[in-house]
């Protein structure tokens, strides 16, 4: 097997025993891991890797090579992507662009595609090519060099199992020491160095801000985007205010989207960030190309957000799991009806059995199989850490790397994970015990009492509020929403839409759930996907 590295990103490349050693992430948090697989005599069996990689500090990804042996692993939650091959005695790459070229991968595999388009990523170890296959959470790749043989394996699935017995005091009580480890972690890695959090109304962003301002993190500061006037930024700057601490918005006009959307930069970006595998994540690109084009930002700067707190602490699991009448089918009813559905006309009878098809194959399930509700919460728990948070959330990080800048993902940190697999459904639905702990700790009154008010609809667009309600008093639910479907696109993901004229918009708007389908039937047809795929909304 060949090893392929792409260096126009931040992987660097290092000699540890008799292995060459291609990484990124921390190396003195690595090296320790490093040395003891380095240390393993012959070929290392699969168990004795295991061992060492539970304990793998985030985020990473390495593969390592001696004459021996090759060794690949990412992290739980595969923050770095890695892909391979074993097409004409294998690839292994951190870029799925040039491992297919190499390889002369070209052929589409069509499910994959239905996926892209559907959800924005595709599930599993599939990519969109036919024979090029991405690393999923929680995998190692071991190959014996004497004999090409390759072993693939899980050291980690993400598999709630909620304990009792505790008292909810208790768990709170433990929440708290966790997350005190977690922000020293932070600021270990971090170094002294200036730490940019983006903010919001939220309080995944607002409780890291605060762990830092409580610890004494003083190179910090903070910023929040979307379009002139919105409620989030509001938010924000009250807790910012609170705080003492810089603030700035970096909001971005539609000209000023547009023209970034259709600018030679962000094809780049996404060639750079696609992994053939989910469109590239849009959410912070705009803001951190402007930060990164004001040249004021020192290189060694360390974004710091919230992603992905809503769902480690409870917030997405589907109540209806929880009814006695619940089984595999609402399951996967409660995937497909929130994860497919980009375009409202591909979720086809034919598409949909497919696709359900291939769940039940990634979760090892029959649909017949008799569950409990905490046996349906906990798949779909598994699902969505394992397909849309570490496929499309994450992914969100590569507009960090495109510019060359460091990253931490706290709120992923694998000791606070492991804790909230263990936490009863009952402090889970809702995020009770999130609540529970944030209103006890309440640092400087910014979570019991303080609710800032956001609204979807920045500036003058918020009069499509009272609006809307009119509409709904004359015609109806139904009504208020085709109301509400005829101005998103001026509301609070503005800048989003904003590469895409009002007309092309409105003759499609009752079709699509938001702009990221928007961006991938551009996507789709830059390229070249198959054309059934791509006249979506034609």
């Amino acid at each position: 097997m060949k090893i392929i590295i792409d260096n126009n990103s931040k992987w660097e490349t290092t000699q540890v025993g008799d292995y060459l050693v291609h990484y990124i992430g921390l190396y003195k948090e690595l090296l320790p891991l490093l040395k003891k697989i380095s240390d393993l005599e012959g070929v290392p069996q699969k168990e004795s890797i295991d061992c060492l990689l539970d304990k793998l500090p985030m985020p990473s990804a390495v593969i390592m090579e001696s004459k021996q042996s090759i060794i690949a692993f990412t992290d739980h939650f595969r923050c770095y992507p890695l892909f391979y091959t074993t097409v004409n005695g294998g690839v292994i790459s951190n870029s799925a662009r040039k491992l297919a070229k190499i390889s002369s991968l070209h052929n589409w595999d069509i499910l994959s595609a239905n996926e892209l388009m559907m959800a924005g990523y595709v599930t599993g170890a599939d990519t969109l090519i036919q024979g090029l296959r991405q690393f999923q959470t929680g995998e190692s790749m071991i190959v014996n060099k004497g004999d090409n043989r390759i072993n693939v394996s899980r050291y980690y699935r993400y598999s709630p199992a909620p304990e009792e017995g505790k008292s909810d005091d208790d768990w709170v009580e433990e929440l708290d020491i966790i997350m005190n480890g977690v922000t020293q972690r932070m600021i270990d890695r971090a170094n002294g160095r200036l730490i940019m959090a983006p903010l919001s109304a939220g309080l995944d962003s607002r409780l890291l801000v605060c762990k830092l301002h409580e610890a004494g993190y003083s190179n910090l500061e903070t910023f929040s985007y979307g379009p002139p006037g919105n409620w989030e930024a509001r938010g924000a700057q009250t807790v910012a205010k609170r705080l003492n601490l810089l603030w700035r918005l970096i909001a971005t006009s539609r000209k000023k989207a547009r023209q970034m959307f259709w600018a030679p930069e962000r094809k780049a970006y996404w060639n750079f960030s696609d992994g053939l595998s989910a469109l590239p994540n849009f959410q912070e690109y705009y803001t951190i190309s402007k930060l990164y084009s004001i040249g004021k930002l020192p290189k060694e700067t360390i974004f710091i957000n919230g992603q992905t707190g809503d769902f480690i602490t409870g917030g997405h699991i589907p109540k209806i799991l929880k009814e006695k009448n619940a089984n595999v089918r609402t399951l996967l009813e409660s995937i497909t009806s929130k994860h497919y559905s980009l375009w409202k006309n591909l979720k086809t009878p034919e598409r949909l059995e497919q696709v359900e098809e291939k769940i039940l194959k990634l979760l090892d399930v029959s649909i017949d199989a008799k569950l409990t509700s905490g046996e349906l919460m906990s798949l779909y728990e598994r699902w969505e850490c394992e397909e849309r948070q570490a496929k499309w959330v994450i992914h969100g990080q590569r507009a960090y790397d495109f510019f060359g800048y460091d990253w931490q993902l706290p709120l992923w940190d694998i000791e606070l994970v492991k804790f909230y697999q263990r936490v009863p459904i009952h402090l889970k639905l809702d995020q009770r015990l999130y609540h529970l702990w944030l209103e006890k700790w309440d640092y400087n009154n910014l979570f019991r009492d303080f609710n800032p008010t956001v609204w979807r609809w920045p500036r003058a667009t918020l009069v499509v509020v009272p609006l809307a309600k009119v509409v709904e008093k004359i015609l109806g639910k139904n009504a208020k929403q085709a109301w509400y479907e005829f101005f998103f696109y001026w509301g609070h993901t503005a800048e989003h839409y904003a590469p895409y004229s009002y007309k092309e918009y409105f003759d499609i708007r009752s079709d699509i759930r938001n702009s990221i389908a928007l961006n991938g039937r551009t996507w789709a047809k830059e390229n070249y996907l198959p054309v059934e795929l791509i006249d979506v909304g034609q």
